[in-house]
Parts: structure tokens; sequence; C-alpha cells
């Protein structure tokens, strides 16, 4: 090796070291502000008092809805991922279901465990990567339905939460907007051909795949469903625990929007969440203590149920291919650009 090749290799290092301490830098600090906001509207004491006098028997259920939600994951996945047995599916899905609760980036951690744990199993790249976008297309783009339909609801007036225009029309907009530009998306892309990037067409396959998976009216589907429905019923059972219960409708809103904060690239969400859940509540009629503590329960619950699955499902595979070093590190995982590839050659 040559002295240039090995002074441009030791230079390299620097960079990423510094890259990489400038990033948990960045994590360190939004945490620490999301968990300042939590401190400063909600002060500890109280927060612990409310989280103490909680129904234990509604805190219970919300654990059963955390792992029925899980164990619809298992449905839905089964259906984009049939080729390899049934025993592995259901492993890979408990441990991309675990990465998604811990890592950073949620679903898109998830759907990259996923693409790497599969890579063995018949299926070719493209299509792996591909089926990973539509899955995650299909969840989120039923997130949205749902909180649009939620809104709808309480716009012609059922109970449930605040019933004017701000809180109502705003969610039905954002569902409409988002779902209208999935669909221009696809359309666009089919005209333009070859001439879109590939980000753009990796993202408009998926959208297709997903919107095919529904066309098919797999039983399956159920599974998407109750994904959504049964984790938004764990964070209604822990703001009934709290004595301070909140209509459903509102839950599924305040929902949609706090999730919004895990675009932010934060392990577990830890803080970011939090914060984001918490002032989604209060917005839509919960006190500011109880919905701290209710998100609090909920976000343990939401984190230990699927992490410990995954966990479980991952020690065997552990000791049976411990001495085979991985090709990609799983911390890095969440930072595949699964669009970029999803069209790569078989």
């Amino acid at each position: 090796m040559d002295d240039g090749h090995r002074r441009g290799r030791t230079a390299s290092h620097p960079r990423k070291g510094s890259w990489l301490t400038g990033r948990a830098l960045v994590t360190l600090l939004v945490t620490a502000a999301s968990v300042g906001l939590l401190l400063w509207v909600a002060p500890p004491k109280a927060v612990i008092d409310q989280i103490g006098d909680m129904n234990p028997a509604w805190v219970i259920a919300a654990v059963g809805l955390e792992l029925a939600s899980c164990l619809s994951y298992l449905l839905v996945f089964r259906l984009f991922f049939p080729e390899p047995p049934r025993a592995v599916s259901y492993q890979v899905a408990w441990i991309a279901m675990g990465a998604g609760a811990v890592l950073p980036g949620g679903n898109i951690s998830s759907a990259a465990a996923t693409s790497w744990l599969l890579r063995r199993h018949g299926i070719g790249t493209g299509r792996l990567i591909g089926r990973c976008v539509a899955l995650l297309c299909l969840l989120i783009g039923f997130g949205f339905f749902v909180n649009g339909f939620a809104a709808a609801l309480l716009f012609a007036g059922v109970p449930g939460g605040p019933h004017d225009l701000l809180h109502t029309g705003g969610p039905i907009l954002v569902s409409v907007a988002v779902l209208s530009l999935a669909a221009l998306v696809v359309k666009a892309t089919r005209r333009a051909g070859d001439r879109a990037p590939r980000a753009v067409r990796g993202f408009a396959a998926g959208l297709e795949s997903a919107w095919e998976a529904c066309r098919a009216s797999s039983w399956r589907l159920l599974g998407a469903v109750g994904f959504l429905l049964f984790d938004m019923a764990a964070l209604w059972a822990t703001c009934r625990a709290t004595g301070h219960p909140l209509g459903a409708p509102a839950v599924v809103i305040a929902y949609c929007i706090g999730y919004l904060a895990t675009s932010v690239p934060i392990p577990a969400g830890i803080g970011v969440l939090d914060s984001g859940l918490s002032a989604a509540l209060v917005l839509y009629g919960l006190s500011t203590t109880a919905a701290v503590g209710a998100v609090l329960v909920y976000h343990a619950i939401a984190i230990w149920v699927p992490g410990l699955g995954g966990l479980i499902a991952w020690l065997p595979t552990r000791r049976l291919h411990g001495a085979e070093p991985p090709p990609v590190a799983l911390p890095e995982l969440g930072a595949l650009r699964l669009a970029e590839v999803a069209d790569t050659p078989d």
C-alpha cells in the first residue's frame, strides 16, 4: 500500500469519528430537551403520584392490547413474506418489531432489519426490499386513513373529543393531502418511467404493491388493522387508568400526531415520543399530569412487549450463528435508504 493511500485512509477515520460524535451529541441534546420539556410542564412528583394511582386493571389491559398488536403484525408479515417456513417468518417478525421498538427510526429500522434477516431465504434482493417498502407503506397509509376517519367522526359530532374545526379539520386535511400525494406520486412515476429518480421509483413501487395487497382482500390484512388499532387501544387504556379518560377518536388523532415525533431518529423514541404524545393528548382534552403519566406507562409497555419478544426470538439465532460475522451491523440498518435500492436486480 503506498503512502498516499495510507494517508487517505487515515484521514477518513477522523471525519467519520467526528460525524458520529456530532450525531450522538445532537441525539443527546434533543433527548435532553424533550425530557426537560416534560419535567417543565408536569412536575415529577405529580406525575409519579399519578402513575402510582393508576388503575392496575387498565394497565394490565394495556399490556394485553400491546401483545395483541404484536400478534397482529405476525399475520400481515406473513402476507408479504410467505416463502420462509412459518416458524422462521414469525421469528423474523418478532425481531423486526423489537428493532422498531428500540432502534432509531421506528418502522424504518423494522423494515431494514427484516431485509437483513430474510436475505438468505430465496427472495431476491429487489423483491425483498420492495416488499419491506410495501409493508411500510401499507401501515403508514392505513394510519393516515384512520387519523382522517377519527377526525371526521368528531367533526360529525360523535362524542369522544373536541368538535371544533381546528381540532377536526386539520387532521382531515393532512390525511387527505398525504393519501392524495401518494396517489399522485404513483401516477406521475408511471408517466415518467425510467426518467424518474430511483428513490421515487422504489417508493412508487412500494405504494403500488401495498395497494395491490389491499385489493387482494386477504384475511391477513386484518393483521395491519390490528397492529395499529390495538396499539392505539393500549394508549387509550393507559389514559383510562389515570381516571381521566379521553374518547377513542381523540386518542386516535393524538396518537397519530404524537408519533410524528419519531421522525427524529432517537433510540426507542425516548423523550421525543413522550413529549409528542403528551402534547397531543393535552391538545385534545387530557390534563397535563394525566397525559404525561399515561404516555410514560404506555411507552414503557410499547418498548418492553415487542422488545422482549424480539430478544427472545433473537437469542436462538445468536447461539446458532454466533461464529458468523454479520455482513451489516444491525445499528446501521436504520439508516438504510430502502427506496433507493428497491429496484436492485435479483
